[in-house]
This record gives structure tokens, C-alpha cells and sequence, in this order.
């Protein structure tokens, strides 16, 4: 099952991760695992405004990727720069979309 499932299929696989300082405390859930992120390449954009067309940035990265050659990893992330947390006024969030690639070698 592929991460893009999730958004064709209404179902799959995500991981939820924000950076924290490391080791995880002996009090952490079970569900609560490290996890070490390599340096990545990625398309990237910002979204702003609500998440119902979050769909058109997207489909921008990925146009986006595509016409410069870029190979995709079928990995998307989402970092929410202002959100629901932070403000109910969802004209004012930024939300930013990598698609991750993979690296050029020269």
C-alpha cells in the first residue's frame, strides 16, 4: 500500500512526526517511536487558506515535478506553518507541501 492511497483511496499508511529533542522520555506511548529523518530533495509550496483545495497545491508540486524531470519517491509531507491550532481563521493558514524526489546525481 503506497502513501498516495491515502488520497486516492481514502485510506493507507502516514507517519505523523514533529521534531523533538532526543531520547523519547521512558513515559513516551508505545506508539511513540524516534525516527531519524535523512536529509531529503524535495518540490515544495505554500498552501494558503483553508485545506479544502489543498488538492490544486498538490497537483501544482507535482506538475511542477514532472516538467523539470524530477523522479518522485511517492512521499508527500505536510507542514502546517499556521493552523487549525493556531488560528480559527482559516483564510490566514500556511501549509506546506514537499513532494519528496529523488536526488540528482552529477
Amino acid at each position: 500500500m503506497s502513501n498516495a492511497q491515502l488520497f486516492t483511496e481514502d485510506h493507507g499508511h502516514a507517519t505523523v512526526y514533529l521534531p523533538a529533542e532526543t531520547p523519547l522520555p521512558p513515559a513516551a506511548p508505545a506508539t511513540v517511536r524516534e525516527l531519524d529523518l535523512p536529509a531529503r530533495t524535495a518540490a515544495v509550496a505554500t498552501h494558503t487558506g483553508p485545506h479544502d483545495d489543498l488538492d490544486l497545491t498538490y497537483g501544482a508540486v507535482g506538475s511542477f515535478a514532472a516538467r523539470h524531470g524530477l523522479r518522485a519517491q511517492n512521499i508527500v509531507e505536510e507542514v502546517y506553518l499556521v493552523g487549525p491550532r493556531d488560528t480559527g481563521q482559516p483564510e490566514r493558514w500556511r501549509t506546506l507541501v514537499a513532494w519528496l524526489t529523488a536526488p540528482e546525481h552529477t
